[in-house]
């Protein structure tokens, strides 16, 4: 029921698109020298739709495309009220960001962008919050050293939720995707300890909220993930928070901090 009231939702958002599909095609296939098509990407809805970039002859999507939709506008602006970014204004600044995590190697190349919507590559890998138990054991390390790595370089990623890391098995690569900018407050900002406190615990908070929601976490592979998340942080030179702290958004002992706002 709830898939289908996602794509009935995306069909219903897909009306009022800013930039029609056709005319979005059109000059994503010009860009590309290439006739292309665009599939739906439902489950990456967020403050956009989203449209996988197939070209003529491909099997596999080589971009992906976030569209505006006047509809998502309404409902974000009557959910914001007088703190509403204007769609045009979001992209820009989720661009930056985008441009800036690739700058260093952890985000995507951004190839286009035109009224109602941009376009970047698409990047291989599993989501990190679609890795089986053990991987995720593996990987876990890796994601916080990139988040670590992400902040030395003074790029501030406003919502590192584990839906928006994305990682690459076969290159050892950790990306991330989806900077989402919702309000004026939210607007990226330098990097102090706060926000690279917020990076860790977006993360750790919304790993563990998955993975309790799922329940199928099997306990002894629990606190292995737990020491791993631990070890991390007791190991780290100037831990961004403590390996209790750490330990506590993983079992949901404790809430995440809020996300460090800029003055509107």
């Amino acid at each position: 029921m709830a898939n289908i009231k996602k794509t009935l939702g995306f069909f219903y958002a897909e009306l009022g698109l800013v930039t029609g599909k056709a005319a979005i095609a059109e000059s994503v296939s010009l860009k590309l020298s290439k006739p292309v098509s665009l599939a739906r990407f439902i489950k990456g809805r967020g403050w956009g739709l989203k449209y996988l970039v197939v070209q003529q002859g491909a099997t596999r999507p080589s971009h992906v495309v976030k569209a505006a939709s006047r509809v998502i506008e309404r409902r974000i602006k009557r959910a914001l009220g007088p703190d509403y970014l204007h769609y045009s204004e979001r992209f820009a600044l989720e661009i930056s960001v985008l441009q800036s995590l690739a700058g260093i190697g952890l985000g995507p190349e951004i190839q286009l962008c035109e009224k109602g919507f941009f376009m970047r590559d698409f990047l291989p890998g599993i989501c990190l919050l679609e890795l089986p138990p053990e991987e995720l054991i593996k990987w876990l390390p890796r994601a916080l050293e990139s988040i670590d790595r992400m902040c030395d370089a003074g790029v501030f990623h406003t919502d590192l939720n584990a839906g928006n890391v994305l990682i690459d098995p076969e290159s050892g690569g950790v990306d991330f995707i989806d900077s989402e900018i919702p309000s004026k407050g939210g607007k990226p900002g330098a990097i102090d300890c706060q926000r690279r406190a917020y990076c860790h615990e977006r993360l750790l908070y919304s790993l563990g909220r998955h993975w309790r929601k799922k329940r199928r976490f099997p306990d002894d592979l629990a606190q292995k993930l737990l020491s791993r998340a631990k070890d991390y942080y007791s190991s780290a030179g100037e831990s961004a928070i403590s390996a209790e702290r750490a330990a506590a958004l993983l079992t949901g002992k404790e809430r995440q901090i809020g996300m460090p706002r800029n003055e509107v």
